[in-house]
């Protein structure tokens, strides 16, 4: 990433936040993000507890409830996970039932304190800007933190199943809080760049099976990081890419214990970096990694070799959303045609296979760098959003 993406980043993550009223919530415990031991029974997407965000600096039509909700992680077992609800306050005047937006954040950090909804309360958090516009068109606004932001554990970051188990379940959950509205005929759109765009993209792919219950009638996603082996690799010697690259790895290891074996190959240093990382919000961790490559930090592995071990590839191979099930539903993608993070060829091999699978796709080319790119794509992101809820025909640029 150049410097202007550096201060494009850090002016992101300076965005005036928005005052939300409080909402009525159930009784929490002084650390809201403990989850109980052991965690009750419910299924996907049933409440654990909720609480009111704190009144903010500039004023947002809209009330903010934070969430602990079940889920399941990559490996279906039961989680506790956690978001922000946005519910406007304004009545929505458009044709039928209020949409809603199932909005998934870009990379955020592997410290606790990184949790979009802490920094949502903070003023901090870098998907305002988006925030703000879905709100400013009538549309709900549900955000999740991901698995792994819970106090005690640590994200999972670009397990693509337990992504979109969140993002779906997080649908599921909204229904519970009081004043949102949503009913089973609520219209969802999901969205997201960066690792957002992964997730919203897995929960797309995933949302017919484990979620046929939402009615998902589009997805937009940006910058999607679809096959992460590939992805890895073109990070390694990078300019600020290697902080990314291992997070990725330490999000595997912690989404597959004892499949994913990174702490094997780590040196000492290797993993003193890896806890360094797993305190650290993403501003911090992108300028900590100039030119750095996994080989700095394993026991003399390079990332080719560590990621042709089997164990390695076969979750490699799990996480690669290019051979998952295509959508059903109409798709947005677009990605910065300078992207230096995430790359551009294997995101146009995922709209290959898309279009091939019969979705109505529209993928677009935005200028810029990876940070620019999701500014420059959010005005026909969201004209894409608003056809959809109006109910337009999908386009397609598949051939």
């Amino acid at each position: 990433m150049r410097r202007s993406a550096v201060t494009c980043l850090l002016s992101l993550a300076a965005l005036v936040a928005a005052v939300v009223a409080p909402t009525a919530a159930s009784a929490a415990p002084a650390d809201f993000y403990q989850p109980p031991s052991p965690l009750p029974a419910g299924p996907p997407g049933a409440i654990i507890r909720t609480q009111p965000m704190p009144a903010l600096a500039t004023a947002l039509t809209a009330t903010a409830t934070t969430v602990m909700y079940h889920s399941r992680d990559a490996r279906n077992a039961d989680i506790a996970v956690t978001g922000t609800v946005f519910t406007p306050r304004l009545p929505w005047l458009g044709a039928g039932s209020r949409p809603w937006v199932d909005l998934a954040v870009g990379t955020q950090g592997l410290g606790p304190q990184c949790a979009p909804s802490k920094q949502f309360a903070t003023s901090t958090e870098q998907e305002l800007e988006p925030v703000s516009l879905l709100l400013a068109r009538g549309w709900g606004v549900v955000v999740i933190d991901y698995e792994g932001y819970t106090t005690g554990s640590t994200p999972t970051y670009v397990a693509g199943v337990s992504e979109a188990h969140s993002v779906l379940d997080m649908a599921r959950a909204a229904a519970s809080v009081p004043g949102t509205g949503i009913s089973p005929a609520t219209r969802w759109a999901t969205m997201g760049y960066s690792q957002g765009g992964g997730a919203s993209s897995w929960a797309a792919s995933l949302a017919p099976a484990y979620a046929p219950d939402l009615q998902l009638i589009t997805d937009v996603s940006g910058g999607v990081p679809a096959d992460i082996a590939n992805v890895a690799e073109s990070l390694d010697g990078s300019l600020i890419g290697e902080g990314l690259q291992l997070y990725a790895l330490i999000g595997l290891q912690q989404a597959y214990p004892g499949r994913f074996p990174l702490d094997d190959s780590l040196s000492v240093a290797g993993k003193a970096t890896e806890a360094a990382l797993k305190t650290q919000c993403v501003v911090q961790t992108l300028a900590g990694f100039p030119l750095k490559k996994f080989s700095d930090y394993s026991t003399g592995e390079t990332i080719r070799q560590f990621d042709a071990r089997p164990d390695v590839a076969a979750v490699y191979a799990e996480n690669n959303l290019t051979t998952r099930p295509a959508p059903t539903v109409p798709v947005f993608q677009y990605h910065a045609a300078l992207d230096e993070i995430v790359p551009l060829g294997q995101a146009q091999a995922l709209n290959r296979a898309w279009c091939s699978a019969g979705v109505r796709t529209v993928f677009a080319l935005v200028p810029g760098d990876h940070i620019a790119g999701e500014t420059a794509g959010l005005p026909t992101a969201l004209a894409w959003l608003g056809d959809r809820f109006a109910g337009r025909p999908a386009p397609t640029t598949c051939s």
